[in-house]
């Protein structure tokens, strides 16, 4: 779907919800995308306060708003449960090949509620606001993430891949190294990476984490060292 066409879809879904008193926190690629990472966003992810996800059927599938619940697709199964938990959306009259995919996700399911984020204006219509993870809690959450699964299991991986993109980004400042964090960049030598990954450090060490959550300051570190969770 064009960018076009799109915004005006998205808005109008996205703001009967936020008119419903639904709010909506942001999640998965336009994130990264935020943080300058280069993607292409195909699927649009939102987190719920999870009593009020159910009604959201209703309000996206109205005539006027154009929307129909799907089954999960198979490119979101791929991801594990953070691609396969919630409901997805897809514009009736979007006949691409891979619509566009609008996804809406349990607060809980991913460790983070509404409080976690910073009000932003949405990308589809300024003129309404959402929400968007500060950084020091996403890292969390996709720690805790991680956490929810065996350390062999694959369900873990898409929360490690997302956690190496996003320091690489909002961290280091450097999306062009996509998921490279625990080694030089081409052309870096070793004594230039110790010094970027200290600053890297410091400026983690630097965040407002809830009391509850300061254990995961260390946890956070130490994948940005290693670049994977063991």
């Amino acid at each position: 779907m064009t960018t076009e066409l799109l915004k005006p879809r998205f808005a109008k879904a996205t703001n009967i919800l936020l008119e419903h008193t639904i709010t909506l926190l942001e999640w998965g690629d336009q994130v990264l995308l935020f943080w300058g990472y280069p993607i292409e966003v195909t699927v649009y992810d939102f987190l719920i306060h999870d009593p009020l996800l159910e009604g959201t059927i209703d309000h996206l599938e109205a005539p006027h708003i154009g929307f129909k619940h799907i089954e999960v697709p198979l490119s979101e199964k791929e991801k594990g449960p953070l691609g396969t938990l919630g409901y997805h959306f897809v514009h009736k009259d979007d006949n691409e090949p891979q619509p566009t995919i609008l996804h809406l996700i349990p607060q809980t399911q991913v460790h983070l509620k509404t409080s976690d984020g910073i009000h932003v204006p949405s990308p589809f219509d300024p003129s309404h606001g959402l929400f968007r993870p500060k950084l020091a809690q996403h890292c969390i959450s996709l720690i805790k993430c991680m956490e929810d699964y065996p350390t062999d299991a694959k369900a873990r991986l898409p929360a490690e891949r997302t956690l190496r993109i996003l320091l690489a980004a909002a961290v280091y400042e450097k999306p062009s190294i996509g998921e490279r964090i625990s080694a030089p960049e081409e052309g870096e030598t070793g004594e230039q990476f110790k010094t970027r990954q200290a600053n890297a450090i410091a400026k983690i060490g630097e965040w407002e984490i809830a009391e509850e959550d300061e254990g995961y300051r260390d946890k956070i570190i130490k994948f940005l060292k290693a670049g994977q969770w063991s």
